[in-house]
């Protein structure tokens, strides 16, 4: 159910599009194309989703595909796709306006919490620490020692801010991240000794509109901040080691891992599972594939694959030389055989009557 009354004008103005039919039309929500009823709001990508069109279905779609259906209401866009996540916005539960500390919140008679900033229950807010306008921690949360939430920032439970951790303005930190913890700095001993802990000094810094999924984890520098730039984008359950340098408006997708000191310049992808090892460089708008391992350099603007990534080409070459493995295999092996039987003496007799029928 729609949390305020919104009408395809609403929609329309959000989205910079077009009404098609009356502007005050009500509408419930939106919807995919094969479940919508009347009175929700579906988005075509293109004319193959047409036949999925329910009677009554509100539209939003390029004017190619309102042309198709002169009968329906709804907003015309010129690019859908671009115009779908701001539909989404119209949609989502709005935060809890106003500001408030609920009375089971922990809070440091040090910290500087904003008057319009939201404290949930059970949330812990340490000494010297920052709560800019307009936050949002939900229940539960943990803001340590020095750490700076930025204003409109939405932290939801379970989520861990240890000690020095700043993020920007707008930042969504979804539930159980855990930012600042220590970054696994170990010195090898001898054998027969412990390693070595190397302490941890830095924090961690996020830039405006910063994403952070559920369940990952960002470790704090040693010395200076692990650092990510702003509306970088990270999904849940990845991994960012201590001192690592991600550029602006990077996607990292789930399961991947950045080691320490790995710098990610502008525009970088990490697909699923990917990962990037110690001290190296991905360039601006490069792509590491899905499984992909970056353990060298990575040029501005390539797309690698594979461990250890290589250029995505190159690698589907060799991927498609391995499925031919078993039958160069078995060839190899009818080969040997042949040559083994050609070496031997019945093999060696049975050449020299064929020489001596030849000289005939």
């Amino acid at each position: 159910m729609s949390p305020i009354n919104i009408t395809l004008q609403d929609i329309a103005e959000k989205v910079g599009g077009r009404v098609i039919g009356e502007g005050t039309t009500p509408v419930v929500r939106p919807s995919s194309p094969e479940k919508a009823v009347p009175g929700e709001i579906c988005t075509l990508w293109n004319s193959r989703e047409c036949g999925k069109i329910g009677h009554g279905t509100l539209l939003m779609a390029s004017p190619d595909i309102f042309a198709l259906f002169p009968g329906l209401q709804g907003v015309e866009v010129d690019d859908p796709r671009a115009a779908f996540p701001l539909l989404l916005s119209l949609f989502q539960q709005p935060k809890q306006a106003g500001g408030m500390v609920h009375p089971s919140a922990v809070v440091s008679a040090d910290a500087d919490i904003s008057p319009t900033a939201w404290i949930g229950p059970m949330c812990v807010v340490e000494e010297n620490a920052v709560i800019e306008e307009g936050v949002y921690l939900q229940a539960q949360v943990y803001v340590g020692y020095d750490c700076r939430v930025g204003e409109g920032t939405v932290i939801e439970p379970g989520t861990v801010l240890l000690r020095s951790v700043r993020t920007g303005r707008n930042c969504l930190i979804h539930s159980g991240a855990v930012l600042g913890c220590d970054g696994f700095g170990i010195l090898p001993a001898e054998q027969g000794k412990a390693p070595v802990k190397i302490p941890q000094l830095g924090g961690v810094l996020l830039g405006d509109e910063v994403e952070v999924g559920a369940c990952t984890t960002i470790d704090r520098g040693t010395l200076e901040d692990t650092i990510l730039g702003s509306f970088t984008k990270i999904d849940d359950h990845v991994h960012i080691a201590h001192n690592a340098v991600i550029g602006e408006n990077c996607i990292l997708v789930a399961m991947t891992g950045i080691a320490g000191s790995a710098v990610l310049e502008d525009n970088v992808v990490m697909a699923a599972r990917s990962g990037a090892r110690d001290h190296i460089r991905v360039g601006r708008g490069a792509t590491v594939a899905a499984n992909g391992g970056a353990t060298k350099n990575v040029p501005p603007g390539a797309v690698v694959s594979g461990f250890p990534a290589r250029d995505h080409q190159e690698d589907f070459r060799i991927q498609a030389s391995m499925r031919r493995l078993p039958d160069l295999l078995s060839r190899v092996k009818k080969l040997e055989t042949l040559l083994e039987d050609l070496r031997s003496p019945e093999g060696s007799i049975k050449r020299t009557e064929k020489t001596d029928e030849g000289t005939r």
